[in-house]
């Protein structure tokens, strides 16, 4: 039986994140660990090895194995920050615009494994196991399994094609989305590699605004499916829930045993933190040469 790790990749800890990954591990016989973003420490602690088993909620969770991963970590990678704006950018643009290199980094400290599945911090399983869903896919042996793999034109509207000529010219394109996806070992290795040969001609056409970085969702079904690596269509709606908030409180609402994406983030509470700020604004105008300037000072 081929080995297989899942990670969950996630930038936030939430009773809903650790409820969901507690699912997923106790619900699968393959290895799981929980993918922390942790460049900015939302993890406190001395933290040489980055892979720990954690404890969370004062000690009612326990022993969680996590990978957390930081921007040290993505240096000694030596892949590059190129992202949406062709330049180097921040890590937190980086991590979504280059879901990918979140499998180069796992698959250097979890060398062992035979297929890599990578689950956003956002996916849902409306059910109590993910067991139904992994036994759909368990007996293929496709390099890649993710939703999409259709053939792109060129001239698409699809935001991802545009300023890519400078790499992909008369090759057939494709498109996924990245949610949730299987990579084989070697499929893995072979990006990896893209990415970094791939890096040496961007650094000669980077200054030209007219090309972009490569965005994963077309960088890995293209790179793959033009270099004889086989793949799979998930076949999984990825429902959207736009009216629940389940990274706080993921519940179950009529048990389907489906999947869904996004779950909602908290952005009411978003909206609350700002409406309280804005009420510490205090306004002062002066004019000055007949204009009025209004100034704003945050009252802490």
């Amino acid at each position: 039986m081929a080995k297989t790790l899942v990670f969950m990749r996630t930038h936030i800890i939430s009773q809903g994140v650790i409820s969901e990954f507690l699912k997923l591990k106790n619900s699968v016989d393959f290895d799981c660990i929980l993918f922390v973003d942790n460049n900015k420490n939302i993890l406190t602690g001395n933290f040489d090895n980055p892979i720990q088993c954690l404890d969370f909620f004062g000690g009612h969770v326990k022993n969680i194995k996590c990978f957390l991963f930081n921007e040290k970590i993505f240096n000694s990678l030596g892949l590059p920050y190129y992202a949406k704006r062709n330049k180097n950018k921040s890590f937190a643009e980086i991590m979504w615009y280059c879901a990918d290199y979140m499998f180069f980094a796992v698959k250097k400290y979890f060398p062992e494994y035979d297929y890599y599945w990578q689950l956003e911090y956002d996916v849902f399983c409306n059910g109590n196991s993910y067991q139904p869903f992994f036994n759909r896919y368990n007996g293929l042996n496709s390099d890649l399994i993710i939703t999409g793999t259709d053939k792109v034109n060129a001239n698409s509207q699809w935001y991802w094609v545009k300023k890519t000529d400078w790499i992909y010219k008369k090759v057939q394109l494709y498109g996924s989305f990245f949610p949730i996806v299987r990579l084989s070992s070697t499929a893995i290795d072979f990006l990896f590699k893209r990415r970094l040969e791939i890096a040496e001609v961007f650094s000669q056409v980077s200054a030209n605004k007219k090309n972009r970085w490569i965005h994963c969702e077309l960088f890995v079904p293209t790179e793959l499916l033009n270099n004889g690596f086989s793949a799979a269509k998930l076949n999984e709606p990825l429902r959207f829930l736009p009216n629940y908030d389940l990274n706080e409180d993921r519940i179950f609402e009529n048990p389907d045993n489906k999947i869904y994406h996004p779950v909602k983030g908290n952005y009411e509470a978003s909206l609350d933190a700002m409406r309280n700020k804005i009420k510490k604004l205090e306004k002062f105008r002066v004019s000055i040469w007949g204009y009025r300037l209004g100034i704003f000072l945050y009252k802490k």
